[in-house]
């Protein structure tokens, strides 16, 4: 199944890119969606399959061992999976570094605001420099120590951005990418669609903000003030991450609408391709050969005498 794989997640982000380019905005739920359909490709090989003649010895058409490529990836996993582990670590290592804040009360009525029920902490951290969320069951909303300085406003951005993801689920959908990447380490496409699905998580919230009636202006005034790069794990989100400043501006110029209708298409592409490769077998002409006996041998077996004693 690597060879589907790489050739669906390489058709995959091509049309992401190419949607991309007209809309930056594109529901990070389709990039999703297209990652978890790589989850669920090694499924679709107890499909029934259609062989295809191809010529040659597909065996001989490598000079790396079949038997080596087990071993290569389980490296690669066990690597990218410490790393994964690392991660989560740092994030137990931030919540013991920084401090809980109960007496703000432009928290509680942004989370009014948005009708968050769940619990979510606030933390000041003291070597951020922008906004971070992260957790999953719990999450954790992690401001830098200048936030003091912050004007009102400010803050209330700041504060409804990072509540816009954990209300989205952001967070659970970033966790999931990060899986499928380890899983897929050798696939460039995949990363590639991991790191456009974390720019869209920063142009939807950008846009739920606008949608909800906030001021464009006053947004992206906010998003200047705070906006500083922060050095942030993979399984959290950084406000002022992976969407230069000035991309999320013009964005927010141009009135931060978002497109999905000409995403359904989209998925429904991508999983019709990826169904179709999984139900191919290809077969070298020679292996096919060698499948079927000569019709004369079967003739001769089919007529042979099975007592030729008697």
């Amino acid at each position: 199944m690597i060879i589907p794989s790489l050739v669906f997640s390489l058709l995959a982000a091509f049309a992401m890119w190419v949607f991309v380019r007209r809309n930056p905005a594109i529901d990070p739920r389709v990039t999703v969606a297209i990652l978890a359909l790589l989850l669920i490709l090694p499924l679709l090989n107890f499909l029934p399959k259609y062989s295809v003649l191809v010529e040659g010895s597909i065996g001989n058409s490598t000079s790396l061992s079949p038997s080596l490529l087990p071993s290569i990836w389980t490296l690669g996993f066990l690597f990218f999976g410490f790393r994964a582990l690392i991660d989560v670590l740092s994030m137990q290592r931030w919540n013991r570094e920084s401090r809980l804040v109960n007496d703000l009360p432009v928290f509680q009525e942004t989370l009014s605001e948005l009708s968050i029920s769940r619990r979510v902490d606030l933390r000041i951290h003291p070597r951020l420099t922008s906004p971070v969320v992260s957790g999953l069951i719990r999450p954790r909303i992690y401001l830098p120590e200048n936030s003091t300085d912050w004007s009102p406003q400010t803050l209330r951005m700041a504060l409804l951005h990072e509540l816009g993801h954990v209300q989205r689920r952001d967070l659970w959908m970033a966790t999931l990418a990060h899986i499928v990447c380890v899983l897929h380490w050798f696939n460039p496409s995949v990363w590639w669609l991991r790191r456009t699905f974390l720019s869209q998580c920063e142009y939807a919230c950008d846009a739920h903000l606008v949608e909800k009636g906030t001021d464009p202006r006053v947004y992206a005034n906010a998003l200047c003030d705070v906006a500083q790069s922060a050095s942030a794990p993979p399984l959290s989100l950084a406000m002022a991450g992976h969407v230069p400043l000035r991309e999320r501006i013009i964005f927010l110029s141009s009135g931060g609408r978002r497109s999905s209708i000409i995403l359904s298409s989209l998925i429904l592409a991508t999983a019709s391709s990826a169904i179709a490769m999984s139900m191919v077998r290809f077969v070298p002409e020679r292996a096919k050969a060698q499948l079927l006996a000569p019709i004369d041998e079967v003739e001769m077996r089919f007529n042979a005498d099975p007592f030729p004693g008697n």
